[in-house]
C-alpha cells in the first residue's frame, strides 16, 4: 500500500458531510485527522461521525496539525480561495469544491500558491469521473466525431433555487451559473478537448425569485438529506443564464442554465455535433452513418450515484498527490472557466459580446 494520507476537511457543511469525508473514508491509504467549521459544535459532531480524532473552530487551527498532509476546502465560495492560499502556504495538498474563486483573477493568485508551494492543487470538479461522460470523451479522443464545431450544455431546475448565502453575491460569486453552470461548462468543454474561449455574449436573469410550494424538495442542505419542506428563496443572484461561447479553432457552445424557470420538469443535457457523427448524454447516444444508413449506438454504460463520482474524484486526487500527477482538473484550467464565467457576467450587464483574450 502506498502511503498514508492524513486528510483534513475545511467546512462541515451538506458538501463535507455527504460526499468528501465519504469519499475519503473510503480510501485504503487515507486518515481523516481532521475537520474544521466556524461552528464548532457542528465541527465536533461531523468529526465523529467519520472517526477523526482532531475538530477545530478555525481552519488555521487545522492548518497547523502537522499530520494534516491534504485538505478538502468545503467552505461556502467567498472562502475557496483564501482558505485554498492558506492551506498551500501552509504546506498542504488541497482539493477545493467548485468553483475556485470568484473571479479569474482570484483563482490565478491561488494556481501561483499552489506552484510556489509546489503543491497539488484539484477542483473538485466531479462530473468528470462519470463513465459516460469519460466514454464520450475517450470517443472524441478516438476520431469518431471528426472534426467538432457545435455543442450544447444544460441543467435547468424547475424550482430549486438553494438560498441561504447561495443566493447572496458577495458571498457566492453569482447564483445558478457559478453553482452549476460551472459543471456544465466544465464537463463538455472537458470532452471537447478544453478548446480555447475566444468571444462570449451572455445573458443572466433573476425573474421568478421567492417562490413557496406545498410540496417542493428544493436544494438547501437539508432537504438534501431527504427531508421535504415548502420552499422560499430571496436573493441578488442569478437564477437563469444562457450563453454563447465561441472557442478555438472553431467550436460554438451553447450554455443554459437554472434554478427556477417555467418548465415540465428538470433537466440536464450535453450534446455534440461533428462532421463524423453527434452525441448527447443522459443516455450516452451517438448518430453516425454506417454502410450508407443513419445508425444510432446507445454504448452500455452503467451510471453511477452522485456521492461516487465525488469518490472517484477524491481517488484521484490522493494518486495525484502520492505520485506528483497532475491533476485532471488542475488550476490553469480552472481559470480558463472562470474567464468564462466573468465573460458571461459582464456580457449580461453590458449587453455587448466580450472578447477573452
Amino acid at each position: 500500500m502506498a502511503n498514508v494520507i492524513g486528510v483534513g476537511v475545511i467546512g462541515a457543511g451538506n458538501i463535507a458531510e455527504m460526499n468528501h469525508l465519504p469519499g475519503y473514508q473510503k480510501q485504503p491509504d487515507v486518515k481523516i485527522l481532521a475537520v474544521a467549521d466556524v461552528n464548532g459544535d457542528r465541527a465536533k459532531a461531523v468529526a465523529a461521525k467519520f472517526g477523526s480524532p482532531h475538530s477545530y473552530s478555525n481552519y488555521e487551527e487545522l492548518l497547523a496539525n502537522p499530520e494534516v498532509q491534504a485538505v478538502s476546502v468545503c467552505t461556502p465560495n467567498f472562502q475557496h480561495a483564501p482558505v485554498s492560499i492558506a492551506a498551500l502556504n501552509a504546506g498542504k495538498h488541497v482539493l477545493c469544491e467548485k468553483p475556485p474563486a470568484l473571479s479569474a483573477d482570484e483563482g490565478r493568485r491561488v494556481v501561483a500558491a499552489a506552484e510556489a508551494n509546489r503543491r497539488t492543487y484539484m477542483i473538485c470538479q466531479n462530473h468528470r469521473f462519470r463513465p459516460e461522460v469519460a466514454l464520450l470523451k475517450r470517443y472524441v479522443e478516438a476520431g469518431e466525431f471528426g472534426e467538432l464545431y457545435y455543442a450544447k450544455a444544460s441543467m435547468l431546475r424547475r424550482r430549486g433555487s438553494p438560498g441561504g448565502w447561495f443566493a447572496q453575491k458577495k458571498l457566492s460569486g453569482g447564483g445558478a451559473l457559478i453553482d452549476i453552470g460551472v459543471h456544465a461548462l466544465d464537463y463538455t468543454r472537458w470532452i471537447l478537448g478544453n478548446p480555447r474561449p475566444r468571444q462570449v455574449l451572455g445573458v443572466t436573469r433573476q425573474k421568478i425569485g421567492s417562490y413557496q410550494l406545498e410540496e417542493h424538495r428544493s436544494y438547501t442542505p437539508a432537504d438534501m438529506r431527504g427531508q421535504a419542506r415548502p420552499a422560499g428563496w430571496a436573493g441578488d443572484a442569478d437564477e437563469l443564464a444562457f450563453a454563447v461561447i465561441r472557442m478555438e479553432p472553431d467550436i460554438t457552445l451553447m450554455l443554459e442554465v437554472s434554478w427556477a424557470l417555467n418548465i415540465e420538469k428538470d433537466s440536464t443535457s450535453t450534446e455534440i455535433f461533428g462532421t463524423k457523427a453527434g452525441a448527447k448524454l443522459e443516455p450516452l447516444t451517438i448518430y453516425s452513418e454506417e454502410m450508407g444508413r443513419l445508425v444510432d449506438k446507445t454504448p452500455r454504460v452503467q451510471p453511477i450515484p452522485y456521492a461516487e463520482t465525488h469518490a472517484r474524484a477524491i481517488r484521484h486526487f490522493i494518486d495525484c498527490v502520492q505520485e506528483g500527477k497532475q491533476p485532471l482538473s488542475d488550476g490553469a484550467q480552472a481559470v480558463v472557466t472562470l474567464q468564462i464565467l466573468d465573460a458571461i457576467y459582464a456580457s449580461s450587464q453590458s449587453g455587448q459580446l466580450v472578447e477573452i483574450p
